[in-house]
Protein backbone atom coordinates (compact mmCIF):
# COMPACT_ATOMS: atom_id res chain seq x y z
CA UNK A 1 0.00 0.00 0.00
CA UNK A 2 1.32 3.44 -0.99
CA UNK A 3 1.40 6.07 1.73
CA UNK A 4 0.48 9.59 0.59
CA UNK A 5 0.99 12.99 2.18
CA UNK A 6 -0.65 16.31 1.35
CA UNK A 7 -0.12 19.92 2.41
CA UNK A 8 -2.87 21.68 4.37
CA UNK A 9 -2.53 25.48 4.91
CA UNK A 10 -3.71 25.18 8.52
CA UNK A 11 -2.11 21.86 9.55
CA UNK A 12 0.98 21.68 7.36
CA UNK A 13 1.93 18.19 6.20
CA UNK A 14 -0.87 15.63 6.69
CA UNK A 15 -0.32 11.87 6.39
CA UNK A 16 0.42 9.16 5.81
CA UNK A 17 -2.94 8.17 4.27
CA UNK A 18 -3.81 5.65 1.58
CA UNK A 19 -5.08 6.47 -1.91
CA UNK A 20 -8.71 5.68 -1.03
CA UNK A 21 -8.70 8.23 1.81
CA UNK A 22 -7.01 10.77 -0.46
CA UNK A 23 -9.71 10.31 -3.10
CA UNK A 24 -12.36 10.70 -0.42
CA UNK A 25 -10.79 13.98 0.73
CA UNK A 26 -10.89 15.32 -2.83
CA UNK A 27 -14.49 14.29 -3.47
CA UNK A 28 -15.69 15.90 -0.25
CA UNK A 29 -13.84 19.15 -1.03
CA UNK A 30 -11.31 18.86 1.79
CA UNK A 31 -8.46 19.12 -0.76
CA UNK A 32 -8.46 20.60 -4.27
CA UNK A 33 -6.78 20.15 -7.61
CA UNK A 34 -3.92 22.49 -6.62
CA UNK A 35 -3.23 20.76 -3.27
CA UNK A 36 0.40 19.57 -3.14
CA UNK A 37 0.94 15.80 -2.76
CA UNK A 38 3.94 13.55 -2.18
CA UNK A 39 4.63 9.84 -1.94
CA UNK A 40 7.77 7.76 -1.82
CA UNK A 41 9.38 7.77 -5.24
CA UNK A 42 8.48 11.39 -6.14
CA UNK A 43 11.38 13.83 -6.30
CA UNK A 44 9.29 16.80 -5.20
CA UNK A 45 5.81 17.76 -4.08
CA UNK A 46 3.37 18.00 -6.97
CA UNK A 47 -0.22 19.36 -7.34
CA UNK A 48 -3.01 16.78 -7.27
CA UNK A 49 -4.08 17.47 -10.86
CA UNK A 50 -0.67 16.20 -12.09
CA UNK A 51 -1.20 12.90 -10.24
CA UNK A 52 -4.90 12.48 -11.05
CA UNK A 53 -4.30 9.55 -13.42
CA UNK A 54 -2.34 7.63 -10.79
CA UNK A 55 -5.03 8.31 -8.18
CA UNK A 56 -7.93 7.52 -10.52
CA UNK A 57 -9.37 11.04 -10.30
CA UNK A 58 -9.34 12.03 -13.99
CA UNK A 59 -13.13 11.64 -14.26
CA UNK A 60 -13.64 13.61 -11.04
CA UNK A 61 -11.56 16.52 -12.37
CA UNK A 62 -13.53 16.60 -15.63
CA UNK A 63 -17.03 16.19 -14.15
CA UNK A 64 -18.90 19.34 -13.00
CA UNK A 65 -19.74 19.76 -9.29
CA UNK A 66 -23.14 18.36 -8.18
CA UNK A 67 -26.06 20.84 -8.31
CA UNK A 68 -27.16 22.34 -5.00
CA UNK A 69 -29.96 20.60 -3.17
CA UNK A 70 -33.19 22.58 -3.43
CA UNK A 71 -35.76 22.04 -0.62
CA UNK A 72 -39.29 21.03 -1.72
CA UNK A 73 -41.92 23.80 -1.87
CA UNK A 74 -44.00 24.47 1.23
CA UNK A 75 -47.55 23.04 1.19
CA UNK A 76 -50.31 25.48 0.35
CA UNK A 77 -52.63 26.53 3.23
CA UNK A 78 -56.10 24.95 3.19
CA UNK A 79 -58.96 26.94 1.66
CA UNK A 80 -62.13 27.29 3.72
CA UNK A 81 -65.53 27.93 2.08
CA UNK A 82 -68.94 28.64 3.54
CA UNK A 83 -72.13 27.30 2.06
CA UNK A 84 -75.43 29.09 1.82
CA UNK A 85 -76.70 27.83 5.20
CA UNK A 86 -73.75 29.38 7.03
CA UNK A 87 -74.32 32.68 5.26
CA UNK A 88 -78.01 32.60 6.18
CA UNK A 89 -77.24 31.78 9.79
CA UNK A 90 -74.87 34.67 10.07
CA UNK A 91 -77.25 37.20 8.52
CA UNK A 92 -79.46 37.64 11.64
CA UNK A 93 -76.42 38.16 13.81
CA UNK A 94 -75.14 40.86 11.43
CA UNK A 95 -78.54 42.59 11.42
CA UNK A 96 -78.65 42.48 15.20
CA UNK A 97 -75.19 44.01 15.37
CA UNK A 98 -76.30 46.82 13.11
CA UNK A 99 -79.34 47.58 15.38
CA UNK A 100 -77.29 47.70 18.58
CA UNK A 101 -76.68 51.17 19.94
CA UNK A 102 -73.83 52.17 22.23
CA UNK A 103 -74.87 53.86 25.53
CA UNK A 104 -72.50 56.64 24.67
CA UNK A 105 -74.88 57.71 21.88
CA UNK A 106 -77.42 58.77 24.53
CA UNK A 107 -74.93 60.81 26.58
CA UNK A 108 -75.53 64.59 26.73
CA UNK A 109 -73.58 66.59 24.21
CA UNK A 110 -71.74 68.53 26.97
CA UNK A 111 -70.33 65.34 28.52
CA UNK A 112 -66.91 64.61 27.04
CA UNK A 113 -66.21 61.04 26.21
CA UNK A 114 -63.23 59.45 27.90
CA UNK A 115 -60.29 59.25 25.53
CA UNK A 116 -58.00 56.22 25.66
CA UNK A 117 -54.70 56.85 27.38
CA UNK A 118 -51.77 57.24 24.95
CA UNK A 119 -49.41 54.31 24.71
CA UNK A 120 -46.16 54.88 26.60
CA UNK A 121 -43.15 55.70 24.46
CA UNK A 122 -40.56 53.01 24.40
CA UNK A 123 -36.86 53.61 23.96
CA UNK A 124 -34.13 51.20 22.98
CA UNK A 125 -33.74 48.26 25.29
CA UNK A 126 -30.45 47.47 26.95
CA UNK A 127 -29.87 44.40 24.74
CA UNK A 128 -30.31 46.43 21.56
CA UNK A 129 -27.84 49.06 22.79
CA UNK A 130 -25.29 46.35 23.61
CA UNK A 131 -25.70 44.81 20.15
CA UNK A 132 -25.19 48.19 18.48
CA UNK A 133 -22.03 48.84 20.50
CA UNK A 134 -20.68 45.39 19.68
CA UNK A 135 -21.43 45.89 15.98
CA UNK A 136 -19.61 49.24 15.96
CA UNK A 137 -16.59 47.72 17.69
CA UNK A 138 -16.62 44.62 15.46
CA UNK A 139 -16.35 46.57 12.20
CA UNK A 140 -12.71 47.73 12.66
CA UNK A 141 -11.73 44.34 14.08
CA UNK A 142 -13.24 42.62 11.05
CA UNK A 143 -11.40 45.02 8.78
CA UNK A 144 -8.10 44.16 10.47
CA UNK A 145 -8.75 40.42 10.14
CA UNK A 146 -9.60 40.79 6.46
CA UNK A 147 -6.49 42.89 5.87
CA UNK A 148 -4.37 40.11 7.41
CA UNK A 149 -6.15 37.02 6.08
CA UNK A 150 -6.57 38.01 2.42
CA UNK A 151 -2.87 38.75 1.72
CA UNK A 152 -1.86 35.57 3.55
CA UNK A 153 -4.25 33.50 1.44
CA UNK A 154 -3.06 35.21 -1.74
CA UNK A 155 0.58 34.47 -0.83
CA UNK A 156 -0.32 30.81 -0.26
CA UNK A 157 -2.03 30.63 -3.67
CA UNK A 158 0.94 32.21 -5.44
CA UNK A 159 3.37 29.97 -3.57
CA UNK A 160 1.46 26.85 -4.63
CA UNK A 161 1.61 27.93 -8.30
CA UNK A 162 5.35 28.66 -8.07
CA UNK A 163 5.89 25.23 -6.51
CA UNK A 164 3.92 23.65 -9.36
CA UNK A 165 6.10 25.46 -11.91
CA UNK A 166 9.24 24.19 -10.16
CA UNK A 167 7.81 20.68 -9.99
CA UNK A 168 7.45 20.73 -13.79
CA UNK A 169 11.25 21.04 -14.11
CA UNK A 170 11.85 17.70 -12.36
CA UNK A 171 12.55 15.76 -15.58
CA UNK A 172 14.80 18.58 -16.88
CA UNK A 173 16.94 18.43 -13.75
CA UNK A 174 17.64 14.77 -14.46
CA UNK A 175 18.41 15.65 -18.08
CA UNK A 176 20.88 18.37 -17.05
CA UNK A 177 22.66 16.06 -14.56
CA UNK A 178 22.97 13.28 -17.15
CA UNK A 179 24.34 15.71 -19.76
CA UNK A 180 26.94 17.05 -17.32
CA UNK A 181 28.12 13.57 -16.30
CA UNK A 182 28.33 12.47 -19.94
CA UNK A 183 30.00 15.58 -21.41
CA UNK A 184 31.64 17.19 -18.36
CA UNK A 185 29.88 20.43 -19.20
CA UNK A 186 26.61 22.28 -18.88
CA UNK A 187 23.95 21.99 -21.58
CA UNK A 188 22.10 24.92 -23.11
CA UNK A 189 18.89 25.20 -25.09
CA UNK A 190 20.74 24.35 -28.30
CA UNK A 191 22.28 21.14 -26.91
CA UNK A 192 21.01 17.77 -28.21
CA UNK A 193 17.81 16.74 -26.44
CA UNK A 194 16.95 20.32 -25.38
CA UNK A 195 14.54 22.80 -26.97
CA UNK A 196 14.28 26.60 -27.36
CA UNK A 197 13.38 28.44 -24.16
CA UNK A 198 9.86 29.40 -25.30
CA UNK A 199 9.06 25.81 -26.26
CA UNK A 200 8.77 24.94 -22.56
CA UNK A 201 6.00 27.52 -21.94
CA UNK A 202 2.98 26.59 -19.78
CA UNK A 203 0.26 28.53 -17.95
CA UNK A 204 2.73 29.74 -15.28
CA UNK A 205 6.01 29.39 -17.24
CA UNK A 206 6.95 31.85 -20.00
CA UNK A 207 10.28 30.14 -20.82
CA UNK A 208 12.99 27.84 -19.45
CA UNK A 209 16.67 28.53 -20.11
CA UNK A 210 19.53 26.07 -19.62
CA UNK A 211 23.16 27.11 -19.19
CA UNK A 212 25.92 27.97 -16.73
CA UNK A 213 25.17 30.23 -13.74
CA UNK A 214 27.32 33.38 -13.81
CA UNK A 215 27.92 33.65 -10.07
CA UNK A 216 28.70 30.01 -9.25
CA UNK A 217 29.67 28.53 -12.62
CA UNK A 218 27.30 25.62 -11.98
CA UNK A 219 24.82 24.24 -14.47
CA UNK A 220 21.46 25.88 -14.06
CA UNK A 221 17.79 25.91 -15.06
CA UNK A 222 16.13 29.33 -15.10
CA UNK A 223 12.33 29.70 -15.20
CA UNK A 224 10.57 32.94 -16.20
CA UNK A 225 7.12 33.16 -14.57
CA UNK A 226 3.87 34.44 -16.06
CA UNK A 227 0.09 34.17 -15.61
CA UNK A 228 -0.03 35.48 -12.02
CA UNK A 229 -1.61 38.85 -12.93
CA UNK A 230 0.70 40.72 -10.58
CA UNK A 231 4.01 42.54 -11.28
CA UNK A 232 5.41 40.90 -8.13
CA UNK A 233 5.66 37.60 -10.04
CA UNK A 234 5.00 38.06 -13.78
CA UNK A 235 8.35 38.31 -15.57
CA UNK A 236 10.30 37.28 -12.45
CA UNK A 237 12.79 34.42 -12.57
CA UNK A 238 13.42 31.37 -10.41
CA UNK A 239 16.57 29.34 -10.99
CA UNK A 240 17.97 26.02 -9.80
CA UNK A 241 21.71 25.29 -9.73
CA UNK A 242 23.29 21.83 -10.01
CA UNK A 243 26.27 20.99 -7.78
CA UNK A 244 28.08 18.03 -9.37
CA UNK A 245 30.19 17.48 -6.27
CA UNK A 246 27.26 16.06 -4.31
CA UNK A 247 24.67 15.81 -7.11
CA UNK A 248 22.39 18.31 -5.32
CA UNK A 249 20.29 21.27 -6.43
CA UNK A 250 19.87 24.70 -4.84
CA UNK A 251 17.18 27.26 -5.59
CA UNK A 252 17.18 31.06 -5.89
CA UNK A 253 15.03 33.86 -7.28
CA UNK A 254 14.82 37.60 -7.98
CA UNK A 255 11.31 37.77 -6.42
CA UNK A 256 11.24 40.37 -3.65
CA UNK A 257 8.28 39.02 -1.68
CA UNK A 258 9.75 35.88 -0.15
CA UNK A 259 6.38 34.65 1.17
CA UNK A 260 5.37 33.71 -2.39
CA UNK A 261 8.36 31.34 -2.72
CA UNK A 262 8.92 27.81 -1.39
CA UNK A 263 11.10 27.77 1.72
CA UNK A 264 14.10 26.28 -0.11
CA UNK A 265 14.11 29.18 -2.65
CA UNK A 266 14.05 32.07 -0.18
CA UNK A 267 17.08 34.24 0.25
CA UNK A 268 18.72 32.96 -2.90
Amino acid sequence: MTNWYYHDPAQGRVGPIDADALRGHFRTGRIGRDTLLWREGLREWQPLERLSAELGLDDDLLSPPPPPVVPPPLPEPPHYTTDGNDAAASAPAQNHAQRSVSPADYAPAHVARRQPAPAPKRGLSGCVIVLIVLAVLAIPVLGILVAIALPAYQDYTFRAKVMAALAATGPYKTQVAEHYLAHDGCPNNASPGFRPAEAYATAQIASIEFGRMQDSGQCGIQIELRGFNTPQLDGKKVWQSFDPANLSWTCGSDIEKQATLPANCRGG
